[in-house]
């Protein structure tokens, strides 16, 4: 019964201790995607999209 109290208050006390980790990894992470965003949107703005006419074909 001890060997699980102290087991449990182990595995608890490592995700404590990786909790901040974790958090650093997942800012990280949505810093890059952030700037992937912001080059792709470059490089749409600096594309020169010119409006498509389309014909209706309703009958």
């Amino acid at each position: 019964m001890i060997k699980w109290i102290l087991l449990g208050s182990l595995f608890y006390a490592i995700y404590r201790a990786f909790r901040p980790m974790l958090s650093i990894f997942r800012f990280s992470r949505t810093v890059k995607e952030k700037k992937k965003r912001e080059g792709i949107h470059k490089k749409v703005s600096k594309m020169d999209i010119q409006d498509a006419e389309f014909e209706d074909n309703i009958k």
